[in-house]
């Protein structure tokens, strides 16, 4: 384990809670066959198969993360933080029964 002094040179993880996960609503045409990111899991990612249905969730490979600047699942080690995108639409909200 790192001490105080040593973790202090360690490099900073920039996060942000984001209050969704990232689903994206299927509800347009270029949301088909693209993947989305997962705000929550950096091992998943999201798929619209089709327009008008909810969006699949995929997890990458064991030892990779979902690269939304490649949009394909990468090596850990290569993997970087970067700032959440919002998918073009979301998911309508279900009226509780």
């Amino acid at each position: 384990m790192p001490t105080a002094a040593a973790a202090a040179h360690l490099p900073v993880q920039k996060r942000k809670y984001h209050e969704h996960n990232g689903e994206p609503g299927c509800q347009g045409l270029e949301e088909v066959n693209r993947m989305f990111r997962n705000f929550w899991d950096p091992t998943a990612y999201w798929v619209c198969d089709k327009q008008g249905t909810r969006a699949r969730l995929q997890h990458c490979p064991q030892s990779q993360l979902y690269s939304e600047e490649l949009g394909r699942c990468i090596h850990y080690a290569d993997w970087s933080w970067t700032d959440f995108k919002e998918p073009p639409s979301r998911p309508k909200s279900q009226a509780l029964n």
